[in-house]
């Protein structure tokens, strides 16, 4: 691991193909992995599926999608562990508090807090009243009237020894699947500002295989309406929802095995939809493990939660 980046080298060589030839944006090459490993700085959208019988396969190879600006070096002004940023870059606003991070130190989220009293205050402005700047705890931050965004370094970070990460514009997933019958592999998803695999709509046999979803604003992984989807070997990390790292609604079937899920915002798993299981899958740094709505089911087995 580098200091330039949190994440682990990938478990399996690197393997080319046309396809990744045809998606690539940006070679890295690693004399440690001694093999190129394609990075994406645009989201992926999956519509091409297959049939029951013979679903098809979207192999990544280790395909990187990253969607994240690298601001360290941009004009913040500094007052102890309180940076400000006068005005952001292009496209971005200031994003509601309460459910989504607003940077990344290197691999951790920055929540931007809800501030209850002042909403009371303005009911009009819900989820759009912000913490003052030296009211902050580290790793949070807000926004001013004028969109300045300010947060207050967290704890372990060192200015300078650090990079300060920047989402795209609101609601940008790095992976879409908008099709039934498919199988995702190889692929990390990484620093969009919504969900890092998104999946929205009634599509069904749906697999996720070997991926990791790391460092987005909101989920890491996220299944909606009636989706049917099953998810293996996968990394869920240092996302920066509120919800969880992992969070499927409405009345998706979702079932995990063999994830590991850890350093996330909100809660591991968030289930609200209507049928989820999850088995032989390690939980670690999280203050909770489950979080699940009334009249969901869900099932466990062989789960692992080290709480420290």
């Amino acid at each position: 691991m580098s200091k330039h980046s949190c994440f682990p080298k990938l478990a399996r060589p690197c393997r080319w193909s046309s396809l990744g030839a045809l998606l690539l944006g940006v070679i890295l090459f690693s004399s440690a992995d001694s093999c190129a490993r394609e990075v994406r700085r645009t989201p992926l959208i999956i519509k091409d599926g297959g049939t029951p019988e013979n679903p098809a396969v979207f192999d990544g190879n280790g395909m990187v999608i990253d969607l994240g600006e690298d601001i360290s070096a941009a004009a913040w002004e500094v007052a102890g562990d309180i940076w400000t940023l006068r005005s952001l870059p292009e496209k971005r606003v200031p994003i509601i508090a309460g459910q989504y991070a607003a940077l990344f130190v290197d691999e951790q989220p920055i929540s931007v807090p809800r501030n209850l009293q002042a909403e009371a205050a303005q009911p009009d402005r819900k989820s759009r009243c912000y913490f003052t700047a030296e009211q902050l705890r580290p790793g949070q931050a807000g926004f001013s009237e004028g969109g300045a965004l300010y947060f207050r370094w967290p704890e372990g970070k060192v200015p300078g020894k650090s990079r300060i990460i920047l989402p795209p514009k609101e609601g940008v997933s790095a992976v879409s699947i908008a099709c039934s019958h498919v199988i995702v592999r190889n692929i990390t998803a990484k620093y969009a500002s919504n969900d890092g695999f998104n999946i929205h709509g009634r599509w069904v046999g749906i697999v996720l295989e070997d991926i990791k979803a790391l460092c987005n604003g909101d989920e890491g992984i996220s299944a909606h309406d009636t989706v049917e989807m099953t998810v293996r070997r996968a990394e869920v990390a240092w996302n920066g929802s509120a919800s969880g790292g992992i969070a499927d609604v409405n009345q998706c079937v979702t079932s995990y095995e063999e994830c590991v899920v850890h350093d996330n915002a909100g809660a591991a798993f968030h289930f609200s939809g209507k049928n989820h299981s999850v088995i032989r899958s390690h939980i670690y740094r999280q203050k909770r493990d489950f979080d699940v709505a009334k009249e969901t089911m869900l099932g466990t087995s062989g789960i692992r939660w080290d709480r420290e």
